[in-house]
């Protein structure tokens, strides 16, 4: 699955948030801005009655006039006054117009009304001052008009601020994804037992110190894997040396002509557990390696010879089971680590030898560069395949075959390292063991 890179995800992310707060900007300015307009020209009604108020007392009927023309052009607020004893608004303009009947008109209280044949809506503030009626009014209708140029800038300035959100991610990242990089590529190094690579990354925060943590755990598990390698391979040698001295030593006993049949079969069974001990150490040996193989070697491998050489060195389970075994193997070459593979499929063969029902065939077969051995079963109604690449897992019936229970689990470990591809199954009471080389 193709992963997106960091980069591109922070510029997502970005131009993500940037989005959210317009729509939110946007949303606020639909449904709370008016709401905000009506408020603050309520709170500001009422002083400009009373700076009129104070025009009016004091006479200075220009300067009224200018403050009411300002007013207008700078903050589309209109200011009426109706003469006293008269039933006409006096406009800032000079001209007049129909307005309410005195009766109707209420001091110091607000009402939005629509305009006649305009139907526009607009704020309203009356007071009575000095026996005049003084009406404070501002269009509510502009806000609309307001509103949509707000939409069109907010998405204008989302464009805008995305392309230079682009920018920046694009220069931001670039160092911070490619230290990212840096520990990524050297993580998957750790992961193949390769720790010579170079960790540091000058950094004064959180990369900083993983990176300083990844190159302390690297040093670590180096020192830990040679130790765990000295030790299994020390540890090894010294139970091989007296195992096979036993050996040697029990074999020398057998040839003796004058041990009795009970003492024989003693040393039999002293011989072939040694056999199984040496033989257990071997393949645990070999697991060890697999754990901390650091590579592998790639060389050019006849498969056809190698099978028949491992056939060859188990005829004797053939020859103690009377099977026959049949052969149909093509000239076949690939490129991988000879000794591995033949430890598979040398158990593999093995297994289908010593797990096939006596007087039965066992087939091998390569053709297409595909590796089919097939025999038998002993009867056991109970196998499961899933169990058997366990670690000392075997069969309830197989206990009496000689065996550890670690052969296919050495075989399932191998094809992992070579990724070589494999199956098994059960078909009429046949074990097909399937391997794909390539």
């Amino acid at each position: 699955m193709k992963r997106d890179s960091l980069s591109k995800k922070i510029f997502l992310y970005s131009a993500l948030i940037i989005v959210i707060a317009m729509s939110i900007s946007y949303t606020i300015s639909v449904f709370f801005l008016e709401r905000h307009f009506i408020s603050e020209r309520k709170e500001e009604f009422p002083k400009i009655a009373r700076e009129v108020e104070y025009l009016i007392s004091n006479s200075k009927n220009l300067d009224l006039e200018n403050y009411i023309k300002n007013l207008k052009e700078k903050k589309d607020i209109t200011v009426l006054i109706m003469a006293e004893g008269e039933k006409k608004w006096i406009n800032n303009r000079g001209g007049s117009g129909s307005g309410f009947l005195i009766e109707n008109l209420e001091s110091k209280k607000f009402f939005i009304k629509n305009q006649g044949l305009t139907e526009a809506k607009i704020l309203l503030y009356n007071e009575k001052i000095q026996n005049r009626w003084v009406s404070i009014r501002t269009s509510l209708s502009i806000l609309n008009y307001y509103k949509k140029e707000i939409g069109y800038f907010n998405l204008l300035g989302a464009f805008i601020a995305i392309f230079i959100s682009l920018i920046f991610g694009k220069l931001f990242s670039k160092k911070f994804v490619r230290d990212i990089e840096i520990l990524q590529n050297n993580t998957k190094e750790i992961s193949k037992l390769n720790f010579k690579s170079n960790l540091e990354i000058k950094r004064d925060d959180e990369l900083g110190e993983l990176s300083e943590n990844i190159k302390v755990m690297s040093e670590k598990l180096e020192i830990a894997i040679n130790d765990l390698e000295s030790f299994v391979s020390n540890t090894s040698h010294e139970l091989k040396t007296p195992i096979t001295i036993i050996s040697s030593k029990v074999q020398v006993l057998m040839k003796n002509e004058n041990v009795d049949l009970e003492t024989l079969e003693t040393y039999k069974t002293i011989l072939r557990e040694s056999y199984y001990t040496k033989e257990l150490i071997s393949k645990l040996l070999i697991l060890s390696k697999l754990d901390v193989l650091k590579s592998i070697k790639n060389e050019k491998v006849e498969l056809k010879e190698l099978i028949l050489k491992i056939v060859e060195r188990y005829d004797y389970i053939e020859l103690s089971k009377n099977l026959i075994v049949n052969l149909d193997i093509e000239e076949t070459k690939v490129c991988i680590d000879k000794e591995f593979l033949q430890i598979a499929l040398e158990n593999i063969i093995q297994n289908s030898l010593k797990y096939s029902e006596d007087d039965k065939e066992v087939n091998i077969e390569l053709k297409n560069n595909i590796l089919k051995v097939t025999n038998k079963m002993l009867p056991n109604k109970n196998m499961d395949l899933e169990k058997i690449f366990i670690p000392f897992n075997r069969g309830e019936n197989f206990s009496r075959i000689d065996g550890n229970g670690l052969g296919l689990t050495l075989v399932k470990k191998i094809f992992l390292l070579l990724n070589i591809k494999y199956e098994v199954y059960i078909k009429n009471e046949t074990f097909n063991f399937i391997v794909y080389l390539k």
